[in-house]
Order: C-alpha cells, then structure tokens, then sequence
C-alpha cells in the first residue's frame, strides 16, 4: 500500500514538473517568439517581409543618406563573408540554435517573417531581409525590451519591431509625403545600438560581446556621448568628440526636399572593420574604418638614453586608447588583434630584438604582446567558435581614456657601436589570418593590416 502511495505521488511530481517546464517554456515562447534572438514585433507574432520597404524606395528623398548606408557594414550584414561562413558553421554544429540567434541582427525581417531558412549549406531569405540592416529595419524600431532579457540589459536583437507607414527617427518635426512620422528619442541614444552591439550566449548568457556596457561605465557615456556621436559623424567630428569629450554637431539635410538641420547624423556606421568592405567592393568605407584606427590609439616609447656594450635595456611602451569610447578591441574580442609590433636594430640595421612580426603564414610570432580576448569552451579548451563559449581566460583589452604598459628587456651586444634604433608600432587586423583560413579555406584572401600609431627613438651606445 505505502509502495503503492510512493509510485503514485512520483508519477503525480513528475506530470507536475513537466507540465510545470511546459508552461514555462510556453510563457518563454511567448515572450521571446523568434528565441534565441530576442527580436520581436508589437504584435508578438510574425510579420509578412512584404510589410518594409527596400532601401532603394527610401532613397528617392534620402539620397545622400542612402550612399552613405551602401557598402557599409549594416548594409553587407547578411552577405559578410566572413560572418556567414561562421554562420554557416554554426548552423550545422548546433542543430540550427544559431539561425535565429545570429540571423535577428544580421537578417532581422528574415526572422520576424519566419523565411529565414537553411537549405542545402547555404541560407535563404527574402530580398529585403538580405538587405541586413537597413532603412524600415531601424526606423520601424519601436522599442528596446531590454528590461524583459534573461539578463536585464540590451542584447541579441531585444528590439521590437512595428512595420508599417509610421517611420521613426532622431527629429521632433519631420514630415513626408510619403509615409507618417514619429519622434523616437530611443534612436537618439546608445540604448539604441546595445540591443544588436551586445551579444550574450543564449543558453549560459556568457557575454561574448560587450561594447555597449563598456561604452556605459566610460567617461564618454558621464560626458552624455552616445553610440550616434562617433559613429554616425564623419571621422573629423569623432576625432573632435573623443578629444574635447563634447557632442559634436554635424550641419546637414537628411532629406532633398526637408528642411537644413543643425545635426544630421551620416550612416557608414563606421567602426574598425576595414576588411569586409574592402573584401566587397567599398573602398570608401574600408579607408573611413582605417582613419578611425589611425585616431584611436596613441604609443608612448620609454627607454634609457644610453647603454653600453654588453648591457641590458628595458624599453617601456604605453598604449593609450585616445579616441574609442569603447574598450580597444570591442566586439568580438576573441577574434580581434591588436598588437605591439617592436624592433631594435643597430646603426647598419641589423637585428638585436623583435616582438609581434608576422610570420611567412601570417601568424603573429609566439609571446607576443596581444589586446584581445582569449575564449574557451566548457574544458577549459580555447575556441572561436561563439556557441561553444563558457568564459575568457583573460581579457586584455584597454578601456576608454585607459592605458597599458607593456616592457620588453634584451641584451646589447658586446661588439655594438653608435646607437640603437627603437620602433613600436601598434597594429590592427580584424581577425587571425589562421581563422580566415579556416572558415574561408582556399579562398580565404591574405588579411591586411592597419597601423594605427607608432613611435620610435635612439639609444645612444656608451663606450666610456
């Protein structure tokens, strides 16, 4: 009888536990429809792709806005191929956890019109979800439901979408003759871009992206610097920002027939990726992306006047992060590299010392100094491959306004006359040229790489 009563009391906890996950994954579903993207619509139900605009209609009256937004990256978010190799890899490793997950920021109208699909090692949608971020995307924002995350902050696409005629944006009295307007103050803050520019792990909400949050706890989000303010401002205007750590104002006419404003924000969206644009035709934003890297970092070189044959010299070199108001690298850190490239010759040139050359494969030599972040999966085992991440082992990336020291010691040889020539140069490239090979294979391209700033000088050899 008591055995009996125990069987049936865990039959009776078992359906309870089950219908109870039932209902909770249900409440999830209905929070998160398009899970594990957080992207949603103000319906909370799927949309027609046909609800948006391609951004060639918008161009009729936004037409500088339109070839500042073509060949940038927002607009190559679907086609990067570096990203959908990745994604690609994703969609086969997780059993397709990935599609949605990646697709809610690079493909937003593929997900929220469920015709994002993965058929036969490549993905499908419809033309204007291939179009990645564009125009009636951000414009049909309607709000960020950062406050309903698994983690209480903007991340994986939380936005909500409301298509249809009602555009939104940055002015309080835009009129159109073409759709209705609203003023969204949503768009005219770094909220705004958080819910895309930071990506969690949708099962262990590991942050594998973070830009938004070190943007937030800077001293550019204290001085009021949104996302918009170097980001959405030719080069010069960031430059400006990040030095003075005031809001720079841009004069311009977004549209051909509305009114001149004292603020238009530019939309290249410019970052540090000079290599997809360059990789796809759009020079003009691989060389904004280089001029940034070229204005956000500074060195400082220190070392002895003097040494003498046979003695040994440390030479201290300080990376400082001047323009970014985001850590030095963001975004997909794992991947990112930003080292020190550091060389002493003697006064024929001849080499006594070097550190972060690129080897025949285009490897950086081993112990190099590195900024970047270094991910491992569950066994502690380092990966790139974003679904597979747990932790970072360590992350050297170099906060706004922060600085690194970095020192480096070597011996003077005995027979060395005249003086040492000393060279630091801080460099850039977006991703390892092994990790290029590996998701590109035999059409991977050899990766350039910017120099972002450099310093040298001379050390004097005493022979007193």
């Amino acid at each position: 009888m008591v055995k009996r009563f125990f069987i049936t009391l865990t039959c009776l906890t078992c359906f309870l536990f089950f219908s109870f996950m039932l209902y909770a994954g249900e409440a999830e579903n209905k929070k998160h429809p398009f899970f594990p993207s957080l992207i949603n619509t103000d319906t909370g139900k799927a949309v027609k792709s046909s609800d948006f605009e391609s951004s060639l209609v918008c161009s009729g009256c936004h037409t500088e806005i339109y070839k500042q937004w073509k060949g940038s990256m927002h607009s190559n978010a679907f086609v990067d191929p570096v990203f959908t190799a990745l994604w690609k890899l994703g969609a086969k490793e997780t059993d397709g956890l990935t599609d949605n997950l990646c697709g809610g920021c690079h493909a937003g109208v593929g997900v929220v019109s469920n015709d994002l699909t993965f058929k036969n090692g490549e993905f499908q949608t419809s033309d204007i979800a291939k179009e990645g971020v564009h125009c009636d995307l951000c414009h049909t924002i309607k709000e960020s439901s950062s406050h309903k995350t698994p983690t209480n902050e903007p991340q994986n696409a939380s936005i909500v979408l409301a298509p249809g005629n009602v555009k939104r944006g940055p002015y309080k009295d835009s009129e159109s003759p073409h759709h209705e307007t609203a003023y969204s103050e949503l768009h005219t803050k770094s909220e705004f871009c958080a819910n895309c520019h930071q990506v969690f792990h949708p099962i262990n909400n590991f942050h594998i992206e973070r830009t938004y949050d070190e943007w937030k706890y800077s001293v550019y989000a204290q001085k009021g610097i949104q996302c918009q303010d170097c980001h959405m401002m030719p080069v010069e205007k960031a430059i400006e920002a990040a030095k003075t750590l005031k809001r720079p104002k841009n004069p311009g006419k977004p549209c051909i027939n509305g009114p001149d404003r004292d603020n238009m924000f530019t939309h290249e969206f410019v970052g540090a990726n000079f290599t997809v644009p360059a990789l796809l035709g759009s020079e003009k934003h691989a060389g904004i992306a280089e001029a940034r890297l070229k204005s956000a970092a500074e060195l400082k070189l220190m070392a002895p006047q003097s040494s003498k044959p046979g003695g040994m010299v440390t030479v201290n070199v300080k990376v400082t992060n001047i323009g970014a108001g985001h850590n030095l690298p963001t975004s997909l850190t794992e991947v990112r590299q930003m080292w020190l490239d550091v060389r002493v010759t003697d006064k024929n040139g001849k080499n006594i010392f070097s550190s972060g050359a690129l080897d025949a494969q285009g490897n950086i030599e081993k112990d190099s100094r590195i900024f970047n972040a270094y991910s491992v999966d569950k066994d502690g085992k380092h990966t790139v491959k974003p679904w597979e991440m747990t932790r970072f082992e360590y992350n050297r990336t170099i906060p706004p306004k922060g600085s690194a020291i970095e020192n480096y010691s070597f011996l003077v040889p005995k027979n060395t006359k005249g003086h040492l020539d000393v060279k630091a140069v801080l460099r850039y490239r977006s991703y390892p040229q092994s990790v290029a090979n590996f998701l590109l294979g035999k059409d991977a391209p050899v990766l350039p790489v910017v120099d972002m700033a450099a310093k040298s000088l001379k050390i004097n050899i005493n022979l007193d």
